[in-house]
Order: C-alpha cells, then sequence, then structure tokens
C-alpha cells in the first residue's frame, strides 16, 4: 500500500528502511527521497515505532 503518495513509497519499502532509524528523515534518505508534502510523516513515524516495537518486544508479564 502507498504511504508517501508524492514520492511512490510503499509501506514494505519504508518498514524495510525503517529497521534502525533515528527518525523519519533518516527513512526518507534510506528510500533515496525527501519528503514533499508532508501528510505520510506521522504514519512513517508510526512504521519506525512497529519496527521498534518488532526489534524489542515487551517482556510478558510475571501470572
Amino acid at each position: 500500500m502507498y504511504v508517501c503518495i508524492c514520492n511512490a513509497l510503499k509501506d514494505r519499502e519504508l518498514a524495510d528502511a525503517a529497521n534502525d532509524a533515528r527518525n523519519v528523515a533518516e527513512v526518507f534518505r534510506r528510500c533515496g527521497r525527501r519528503p514533499q508534502c508532508g501528510k505520510c510523516l506521522p504514519d512513517v513515524a508510526q512504521i519506525i515505532e512497529d519496527r521498534r516495537a518488532l526489534d524489542n518486544p515487551a517482556p510478558l508479564a510475571a501470572e
């Protein structure tokens, strides 16, 4: 699914670029693009957070 229409970037491309990314600008640099209109920035930030959660899952609570 397209996340960034201006740069024709799909969710998978952005998720791959988000591995260990510090911020949204770094994700765009890794894709060789620059943000244009900015409407996708919150979505890209969420993709970064989702990748971090996958890489560092929360510990399970003791029963």
